[in-house]
């Protein structure tokens, strides 16, 4: 396990490259910063691109997006044992609130899961040697390995797709925010359904592979979608994806440290409700 803070995500996106060919398990934390540049320690969300878009080469990471400090520990836990089964790089991503929150948490104790060794080196007493390259020395073989390294990513596509939503059964406007935003998000949606307008949310917990399935069922209803994020719109291009063109996608945010206000939300959501 590693951790940074922007910049040095990009200092780390060749070993991760090379992580993810030599199939080795890491867990990699991300408090973002505000950026771009060296930046600044304020909280941001403008390390999603780099995070979900990756390094060089065809190879993909599980990321995490927590919402809380109990989210941070059970995450972290689950990122291990993904990293483990997958023998891939799993990212946590984060930002400078979330870093420096303190609230109540209770503690999982998660029975031991035993993932086989087989990659790990450290002493050939007793058996084969072990080699670890980054990438096979032929064509062929480099052709080989990329078949097999996308069957896994399919795999992981499948079956790890994580999100929570909320009133989505007769939501006409759905807003989407991971993270810091989805907690302010949220306490904006329930201040408006309140109110009467049928308003819903998705938060993605995995940001790779994306949670679409939530977005694509919610567009028998939703009119408009609203992505609210900590930077210059990110993840609008991913919720547009998921949505399949069936409703427009707004935005609402600001990189370079900017958090935004539950009132400030409300109030962009009102105004789309109200061009319904």
């Amino acid at each position: 396990m590693t951790s940074t803070s922007s910049p040095g995500l990009s200092l780390m996106q060749e070993g991760i490259s090379y992580l993810a060919s030599a199939e080795l398990p890491c867990v990699i934390v991300d408090v973002t910063r505000a950026s771009p540049g060296l930046g600044r320690i304020p909280p941001a969300q403008s390390d999603y691109l780099q995070a979900t878009r990756r390094g060089h080469g065809d190879f993909n990471l599980i990321v995490l997006a927590p919402a809380s400090v109990q989210e941070m520990a059970d995450l972290t836990m689950l990122a291990f044992d993904l990293a483990d089964e997958y023998r891939n790089p799993v990212l946590i991503l984060t930002d400078g609130v979330l870093g420096q929150l303190m609230e109540t948490m209770v503690w999982h104790d998660a029975p031991p899961r035993q993932y086989p060794k087989d990659w790990a080196v450290g002493g050939a007493e007793g058996r084969e040697r072990r080699l670890i390259l980054s990438a096979p020395l032929t064509d062929a073989e480099l052709i080989e390995l990329n078949v097999r390294l996308n069957k896994k990513y399919s795999l992981m596509a499948a079956k790890e797709r994580r999100w929570e939503e909320f009133y989505l059964e007769d939501a006409e406007v759905v807003v989407a925010a991971f993270g810091t935003t989805a907690r302010i998000s949220l306490e904006a949606v329930n201040e408006v359904r309140e109110r009467g307008t049928k308003v819903g949310m998705i938060r993605p917990i995995t940001l790779w592979p994306f949670p679409d399935l939530p977005f694509k069922n919610s567009c028998a209803q939703a009119k408009v979608f609203l992505s609210v994020e900590m930077n210059n719109g990110q993840m609008v291009d991913d919720v547009r994806l998921a949505v399949c063109g069936k409703a427009p996608v707004h935005f609402y945010g600001q990189g370079g440290g900017w958090v935004p206000s539950s009132l400030a939300v409300r109030e962009q959501i009102e105004k789309l409700a109200e061009k319904i």
